[in-house]
């Protein structure tokens, strides 16, 4: 059974372990003829009501799940918020009153939610299956444009305000290596944010390789990739410590339509590559590898990825399934 399976039965457990008892308790009211508040019964089948139904919406929308959990149990507490207010003074102000039974199934309701909420988040954070949503840990994207053309590539820049001399220059390594042939995209990041990107991708030369995403949308897209693979490899690099390797210098999703590269320069800084022709693949890789090693010379850092291999007969081609589509060549 798959996690979505799992999910489903939520509004049958709820049902099990907490309404099952009321049911129970309706029917011996009815055969032992006792008074029974029934007003309390309303609320309690409310309640369960309601959580077997938000259990429901998280079993059937699984990808969103922690995003889910997180905006109800805003919502929750914010009512729990306004309930526990007009509980405590509602006698003063206006006179009225809380039933004691909705305050407490409300409350019961809201501290389950969160105990649940936060067991689930750190149990896949700890397993390092739970890859977050970090567009809001992005911080400003760099916005000052300009663009500069060499040789045949006319290539974009884009930067945020006041970057030092140092990156200066890792800009100026990162425009020389980028062209219309191999490295399509390089993007330089320091201290959890994007500090310049540089691209052809509006070149007409590869207009072929964009069919439902534009070039804007595919920038930000990187953008993002590049955040949440920087985050990855740090949670691969706490699980990797005990092989005694050292950390991930180089990381490459070779994907059918090109790739992306994630290369570390140290501690507080890190590039994020790409290559939209599949043929391509072997010679982006060389290039931010020494892309990384001239970045590192600016802030006086020896290089860590200095290599020599011969070339491969007929490049870095392999076959691919062909799909219902068409593509005229392989592109990221």
């Amino acid at each position: 059974m798959d996690s979505r399976d799992r999910f489903a039965r939520l509004p049958v457990v709820i049902a099990s372990l907490v309404l099952l008892p009321v049911l129970l308790e309706f029917l011996a009211w009815y055969i032992e003829g006792e008074e029974y508040d029934t007003a309390r019964a309303v609320t309690v089948v409310g309640v369960i009501v309601t959580l077997a139904a938000v259990a429901t919406v998280l079993g059937r929308i699984r990808a969103r799940l922690p995003v889910l959990m997180v905006a109800a149990l805003t919502v929750t507490a914010a009512g729990e918020a306004v309930l526990g207010f007009a509980a405590a003074f509602g006698p003063v102000l206006w006179r009225g009153s809380v039933p004691g039974e909705l305050h407490g199934l409300v409350t019961t309701g809201v501290s389950a939610f969160a105990f649940a909420t936060g067991v689930y988040l750190l149990v896949q954070y700890n397993r390092g299956l739970y890859l977050p949503y970090l567009e809001a840990g992005m911080g400003p994207l760099p916005t000052a444009t300009k663009r500069k053309v060499i040789g045949e590539s006319e290539i974009l820049i884009r930067t945020v305000p006041d970057i030092g001399p140092a990156v200066e220059k890792a800009l100026g390594s990162c425009v020389s290596m980028v062209d219309q042939d191999d490295l399509h995209f390089v993007a330089y990041y320091a201290g959890g944010r994007c500090c310049f990107y540089t691209d052809v991708l509006d070149d007409a030369d590869l207009a072929h390789f964009f069919h439902d995403t534009a070039q804007e949308e595919r920038r930000e897209l990187y953008l993002k990739a590049g955040n949440q693979l920087n985050w990855l490899t740090g949670r691969l690099n706490n699980q990797f410590r005990r092989i005694e390797g050292g950390i991930l210098i180089r990381t490459v999703l070779d994907v059918e339509r090109g790739a992306l590269y994630l290369y570390w320069v140290d501690e507080a800084r890190y590039l994020v590559g790409v290559t939209l022709d599949q043929r391509k693949v072997d010679v982006a890789d060389d290039k931010m590898a020494r892309l990384v090693d001239m970045i590192r010379g600016h802030f006086t850092l020896p290089p860590i990825n200095q290599r020599e291999r011969p070339p491969k007969p007929g490049g870095h081609l392999r076959s691919v399934v062909p799909r219902s589509e068409h593509w005229p060549e392989s592109g990221s």
